[in-house]
C-alpha cells in the first residue's frame, strides 16, 4: 500500500476534532496506516480529556468520541498503553500550571513590563505591580480556588490542562483588576503555558518513540 504524509497543525486539527463526530480511535488507526503522525498528538489529547469509564462504559445516551470496547476499530496494545501514560502526565499537568500560578505571573509584573515580544523591556506605571503584598494574596487566593474546583472538586475541564490554563488567564480582567500590571502577566503567562504543554504533548503519549 501506498502511503503518504498528512502535514497539519494538531493545534489547529483539535479544534476541528473536537467539533466532528469521528470516533478518535479510527483518526489513530488511520494515522498509523497513512503515516500521518501529525495527526496523532490532537487524537490522542482529545481522548485523555474523557475518564476512563466514559471510555469503556458510555453511559446510554451520552455523547462519547470513543467507540464502545465491542464496536471495533480499538487501539493497538501499544497506543492503549500510550493514552494511559498521557492521560497521567496531562493530569499532573493541571497540577503544576495552578500551582505555577502562584509564582509564574507575579514575578514578572513586579520586574516589569511581560510580554509575548521581547524587543527588550519597558516601564510605565501600568507594567509594574505597585501593590506586591495584596496581589501576591489574590493569587494565593486564586491558586486555593482553582485547586479545589479542578483538581479536588474535579469540575469542567480537570482532565483538560489547554483549557484549565485559558481560564486561568482569564482569571483577571485587565479591564476591571485593580492592579493591571499584574492582570496583564496573568493574562500573557497562560498563553505562554498553553503554548508550552502544546509543545510537551507528543511528550506525554510517547509519540516520539
Amino acid at each position: 500500500m501506498q502511503t503518504f504524509t498528512l502535514r497539519l497543525s494538531y493545534a489547529d486539527f483539535l479544534s476541528k476534532l473536537v467539533t466532528s463526530d469521528a470516533f478518535v480511535q479510527d483518526i489513530i488507526n488511520l494515522a498509523r496506516l497513512t503515516n500521518a503522525p501529525s495527526l496523532l498528538p490532537a487524537a490522542f489529547y482529545d481522548i485523555s480529556r474523557y475518564t476512563f469509564a466514559q471510555i469503556f462504559e458510555p453511559i446510554e445516551d451520552e455523547p462519547t468520541r470513543f467507540r464502545c470496547v465491542f464496536g471495533g476499530g480499538m487501539l493497538c496494545a501499544d497506543d492503549m498503553r500510550r493514552l494511559a501514560l498521557g492521560k497521567e502526565a496531562s493530569a499532573h499537568a493541571v497540577s503544576a500550571v495552578i500551582h505555577g500560578m502562584g509564582r509564574g505571573p507575579l514575578a514578572h509584573s513586579r520586574k516589569g513590563a511581560f510580554s509575548l515580544h521581547t524587543h527588550g523591556p519597558t516601564h510605565s506605571p501600568l507594567s509594574v505591580c505597585t501593590m506586591p503584598g495584596e496581589c501576591r494574596r489574590d493569587f494565593a487566593e486564586l491558586v486555593a480556588l482553582a485547586t479545589q474546583h479542578y483538581v479536588c472538586d474535579r469540575e469542567r475541564g480537570y482532565a483538560d490542562p489547554l483549557y484549565v490554563a485559558e481560564e486561568l488567564g482569564a482569571l483577571k480582567s485587565a479591564d476591571v483588576s485593580e492592579c493591571r500590571a499584574c492582570a496583564r502577566a496573568l493574562e500573557v503567562w497562560a498563553s505562554k503555558e498553553r503554548e508550552r504543554m502544546w509543545k510537551m504533548i507528543p511528550l506525554w503519549f510517547r509519540l516520539d518513540s
